[in-house]
């Protein structure tokens, strides 16, 4: 019932103030209408003062012209149809009246000492305008005003002379019609002009309409005449349409106030539904908000959310627990070659065996992706969890079918002790991820406990990632080049770009020491931009000092073959350092062809259309199928060194390289064998039409200085004669 009162009320206030902008808006509409009738009667009078001023100007110029005053005012009153006569007063005296039927009275009528009159002829003859007496009330019965207009005369060299009056008898109702008053009225409207004397404040009323005017919505327009000035009321009775506005507008309130007091009244019967409803729809939020949609596991964020008060329970009861984190050993395989989907359904039987075989204590969590981690809040002893840890390896690598198919998962686990390891939930999960990579480092399917020398391991990989991007951004980097030799010409015509690290401590690392912790960190890209954009300076650098130009290779990674900044990179380069495309080639092992081989396709192909050279390296030890390799842009075949190690002593062998040499000359593909290191193995692969070789029987990697002064002036034969 207060929802009721109130709501009422205030739609109450509305509606007066609705009704108040209402009223205001009428008013200001009536006033528009009454300035604008106003302004129509002011026209019309004044026109029909231009009668008597006519007239008068007329006999200005001729006053002899009185003999024809009658032709005058006939014509006059044709134009003027709300003039009832016109008059001629000369010296002040009627004398002249058309029509003069029925206005005989007038005759003889001294207007300038007439007591009513008298004293505004005076004063239009002093100011020489027109004056307009009245309203006056006819013995006809019409209300009227009468224009009078002083005629003076002028002679050459004499002041004007007055001569008289020019008079018009304005009917006022013609007049009025005239203006569209009438059509106001009928649209229900209410008028009245009236005219106040200045002076006695006497009011005369001379038009009223039949109703009368509404106080509430009145509004005045002045109506300036000549020696004077009426008021004309305007009203409109609104009462009706307000009073029919206000009930409708109450009776819808009556009607919203009814409806918000009843929702009210049914919220207020429901207070226990209404709250059941909503603890209900908090444990909905909840479950969504902590477990994982897939497995139906608790999830990360409950690992956040309750990881710490797990530690303080253990602390409080002096106990002994455990946080177990792995993830699926080559489950990205999995969603690669089969699917998501059939991915989705591996990772909810791994969950569900899980939680199948976990202690009552245990917590079994996913974390996101193919990771779990279990929670042990009370763990006997270390052996009991090292039995736990081999029944989860256990259970992960028992097959699992999924439509028709068997797939058998292995695990990696990292295992942190609570309080032994740590008790800050931060530490605990970076220390398990610390000892995961480890298991994952010693072959996988295994678990690893964390130690503090695993923390040094962790700390230093750390460091050496902070030091690798500092030679990055130091410039530390420098390019090896091993000379790449023309077996018939038996001329240096290439070289393979090696990079090194100058570390400012430790002297020249090789890449075998920094390569693999470039690509853990991420940071492989970088370094690859900077071994191409290197040797793009070297090859601008040869030109400049007049050596000849040679083919410059480079080696790609499986992630650097994947970018897709790497073709624009390599197009920038080459505008960069005006170096033709065909100065430089890339290297790719079959091994990185396989990741992805449409993919590699797509790159190789943009690469070659810049006139790239194309090699495929380590050939031979990796490439699954030989059909592929007439479907890609390959330039150069790359025999791997161990098949030219034993050249000389195994028969084996040297079927092998021939077999390479003979298929790549048939698909138009060239062939260089690396790993030369005797004469014998360099005299058999020309024997074998080998068109190119590299190795430390001609050159191990050597400085750019160096190789500016070998490759300019050794030839083959003078090193191996």
């Amino acid at each position: 019932m207060s929802i009721f009162a109130i709501i009422f009320c205030i739609c109450l206030f509305f509606i007066d103030l609705s009704n108040t902008n209402f009223k205001q808006n009428q008013r200001l509409l009536l006033s528009g209408i009454a300035r604008s009738q106003a302004t129509e009667i002011e026209r019309s009078l004044n026109l029909s003062l231009t009668s008597t001023q006519i007239l008068a100007h007329q006999i200005s110029i001729d006053f002899d012209k009185v003999d024809h005053f009658e032709s005058y005012a006939k014509t006059i009153m044709q134009s003027f149809d709300v003039i009832d006569s016109i008059q001629l007063a000369p010296n002040g005296i009627i004398q002249y009246i058309y029509p003069l039927e029925g206005n005989q009275a007038a005759l003889g009528l001294d207007v300038i000492n007439h007591a009513d009159f008298g004293e505004a002829a005076q004063l239009a003859i002093k100011e020489r305008r027109t004056i307009v007496i009245g309203p006056v009330k006819l013995v006809q019965g019409n209300i009227a005003v009468i224009s009078r207009t002083p005629i003076f005369l002028s002679k050459q060299g004499q002041a004007d002379r007055f001569w008289g009056f020019a008079s018009a008898i304005i009917i006022l109702s013609p007049l009025l019609e005239k203006t569209g008053i009438h059509r106001l009225e009928e649209e229900g409207y209410t008028l009245k002009v009236e005219r106040k004397h200045a002076d006695s404040n006497q009011i005369f009323e001379f038009y009223q309409s039949d109703s009368a005017l509404d106080p509430s919505a009145t509004v005045e327009a002045d109506i300036t005449i000549p020696n004077g000035s009426w008021t004309l009321s305007l009203s409109h009775n609104i009462s009706s349409n307000l009073r029919s506005r206000t009930t409708n507008m109450v009776l819808v309130s009556l009607l919203l106030s009814i409806l918000c007091a009843l929702g009210l009244y049914n919220v207020l019967i429901r207070p226990v539904r209404l709250e059941e409803e909503v603890e209900k729809k908090t444990i909905e939020l909840k479950e969504l908000a902590f477990k994982d949609p897939l497995t139906g596991l608790p999830n990360r964020r409950f690992l956040n959310d309750h990881f710490t008060g797990v530690i303080e329970t253990i602390l409080q009861q002096d106990g002994f627990g455990a946080f177990i984190y792995f993830d699926l050993d080559n489950f990205k395989s999995i969603n690669d070659s089969i699917g998501h989907d059939v991915g989705d359904q591996v990772l909810i039987e791994v969950a569900k065996r899980l939680s199948s075989r976990k202690d009552a204590e245990d917590i079994v969590m996913r974390l996101g992706g193919d990771e779990f981690a279990i929670i042990v809040p009370h763990a006997p002893s270390l052996e009991s969890l090292q039995e736990k840890a081999k029944n989860i390896l256990h259970i992960t690598q028992q097959p699992i079918h999924i439509e028709h198919r068997e797939f058998r998962q292995s695990t990696s686990l990292g295992i942190t002790l609570i309080p032994n390891h740590g008790t800050q939930v931060y530490e605990l999960m970076q220390f398990a991820d610390v000892a995961l990579y480890e298991a994952k480092r010693r072959g996988k399917n295994q678990f690893v406990f964390f130690d503090d020398s695993m923390r040094q391991h962790s700390l230093d990989m750390h460091n050496e990632e902070l030091a690798l991007a500092k030679a990055l951004e130091d410039d530390q980097l420098v390019l090896h080049f091993q000379p790449q030799f023309d077996l018939t010409l038996n001329k240096v015509v290439g070289a393979e770009a090696l990079v090194r690290w100058q570390h400012p401590e430790k002297g020249l690392v090789f890449p075998d020491n920094f390569i693999p912790l470039a690509e853990q960190s991420g940071q492989i890209l970088a370094l690859g931009n900077c071994v191409i954009r290197k040797s793009f300076e070297y090859l601008a650098h040869r030109e400049s000092i007049g050596l000849y130009p040679i083919l410059l290779h480079i080696n790609l990674s499986s992630l650097q073959l994947s970018d897709s900044n790497l073709v624009p990179f390599v197009e920038s380069m080459i505008k960069t350092y005006q170096i033709p495309g065909h100065y430089i080639g890339f290297e790719i092992t079959e091994t990185t062809l396989l990741t992805d081989i449409e993919q590699a396709k797509k790159t190789l192909e943009h690469l070659k259309s810049l006139g790239i050279c194309i090699a495929i390296d380590d050939f031979g030890t990796g490439f699954s199928s030989l059909g592929q390799l007439k479907n890609l842009p390959v330039d150069l075949l790359k025999i791997d060194r161990s098949f030219v190690w034993d050249l000389e002593h195994d028969k084996d062998d040297r079927m092998m390289v021939e077999a390479i040499v003979a298929m790549a000359h048939k698909l138009d593909i060239l062939v260089i064998a690396e790993g030369i290191e005797s004469k014998s193995q360099l005299n058999m692969l020309r024997a074998f039409h080998c068109d190119l070789g590299q190795g430390y029987l001609i050159s191990r990697p050597i400085p750019e200085a160096e190789f500016d002064e070998f490759s300019d002036s050794v030839s083959v034969d003078e090193i191996t004669s």
